[in-house]
């Protein structure tokens, strides 16, 4: 047993630090010939106040993942620790009138407490597996032991117990996924914001790829019905700077060097999607020749019609612009004169007209987006160069700059100011 004084100032922080140096402490001791398997280093903490005691539980569930990789368990206690008992859930079993920890070797029974994570589970397989065998005298386990090693070995086959809810939307593996780089709790903000993201780049692209496919067969109003959802998603991706925009600079700061060179430059499903609208750029795609599995999609995107593309093709179908350049490409002064010819002769019962507001809603949306993450950065990090190697607002600030469906902005100067046709 030993004490450590429990520093304030760094609360659950300064604990799993604490933790760790004992982890440490436990590996490396020399244990009485024998006892391995059954010796624990307990540090009792002084100067904890009560009410302290969940930072205490929040450092234990920081600390337990290390420990159980290294083929320890750690456990703590406290006047108001809330574990119960796994054989009486009405007892409190970690409740102590003094607030400590326990560090002790994995043992057989920790599959009570193992059982329900996929990857600490791999762990105490690795290390009691061969116990759970058919045929071996070690199967005869107490039967909780052999129905939780059952339904752990068994997860993720047609065996394992369902929820419809959790099967259907993946929801145990989506929530496994997060895995920050620190124990600065604004990391898994700034980690979950930037999975959300990734997930809305994927529903942005998913509508507007159908609003693409509905296009080619002449169905305006089913791909506006497309790009309308996909609009209300990148509204949702705006809020999403809200959220980070309560990441102060010094909680930034605090992980940002463990970013490395990652960059949301670097985001396929991002690129992907600035490939639907219009912006093609093979420079940028190049960035994702070599990765595994990512490269082939990004390649169909670059060079496959755009959204865009496709509403223009439907303008010339329907009569409205005149032939194209030379390579076969609508030029941009005849796409801006169609354009204008839908605001002045067609109006709100046009699903042309319909088609060309919802573009622009998508367009709008998307440059708020770009103005917000622009602010955010500016704010966050001031003139700092970019973790991937631009010039961080200065990039920003010249990407905001640009529109999808430039024709479709530009049109706005070509209407008279008498009343339109429609009207």
């Amino acid at each position: 047993m030993e004490t450590a004084e429990y520093d304030a100032d760094n609360g659950w922080h300064g604990l799993a630090d604490t933790m760790r140096t004992q982890l440490d402490s436990y590996a490396k001791r020399s244990w009485p010939e024998g006892k391995k398997s059954i010796s624990s280093l307990v540090t009792v903490l002084l100067g904890m106040p009560d009410h302290h005691g969940p930072l205490l539980d929040e450092a234990q569930r920081r600390v337990k993942g290390e420990a159980v990789r290294r083929g320890l368990m750690i456990g703590q206690f406290h006047p108001r620790c809330p574990e119960p008992s796994v054989w009486n859930s009405s007892f409190k079993v970690s409740r102590a009138p003094q607030p400590a920890f326990a560090v002790r070797r994995m043992a057989l029974h920790d599959i009570l407490f193992l059982h329900d994570d996929p990857e600490l589970f791999v762990h105490y397989e690795k290390r009691f597996g061969e116990r759970y065998q058919a045929g071996r005298s070690g199967r005869h386990l107490p039967q909780r032991f052999v129905d939780l090693h059952d339904s752990a070995t068994q997860s993720g086959s047609d065996a394992a117990p369902k929820s419809e809810y959790i099967d259907y939307q993946s929801i145990d593996t989506l929530l496994s996924l997060q895995r920050p780089h620190t124990d600065q709790p604004a990391e898994m903000t700034f980690y979950l914001i930037g999975q959300a993201k990734e997930l809305l780049f994927k529903l942005v692209y998913e509508e507007v790829s159908a609003a693409r496919l509905a296009l080619i067969v002449d169905q305006a109003d089913e791909a506006t019905w497309n790009l309308r959802r996909a609009t209300a998603a990148l509204g949702s991706l705006t809020t999403a700077w809200d959220v980070l925009a309560g990441i102060s600079p010094a909680e930034f700061n605090a992980f940002r060097e463990h970013l490395g060179a990652a960059s949301g430059l670097d985001s396929y499903m991002y690129r992907m999607l600035e490939f639907a609208l219009g912006r093609k750029s093979e420079v940028m795609a190049r960035r994702h020749a070599d990765v595994a599995g990512v490269s082939a999609s990004v390649h169909r995107a670059l060079f496959r019609s755009s959204v865009y593309d496709e509403a223009l093709g439907l303008l010339e179908r329907r009569g409205l612009l005149d032939g194209g350049s030379g390579d076969g490409a609508p030029a941009a002064e005849a796409s801006r004169r169609a354009w204008a010819r839908v605001y002045h002769e067609h109006g709100p019962s046009s699903d042309l007209f319909r088609l060309g507001e919802t573009l622009m809603d998508v367009a709008h949306a998307f440059s708020r987006w770009r103005a917000l993450h622009l602010l955010l950065v500016e704010r966050t990090i001031g003139n700092k160069p970019g973790t991937g190697g631009t010039t961080g607002i200065d990039w920003l600030r010249q990407a905001a700059e640009h529109r999808f469906f430039p024709e479709l902005w530009e049109a706005r100067s070509l209407l008279p100011s008498s009343t339109a046709a429609w009207s």
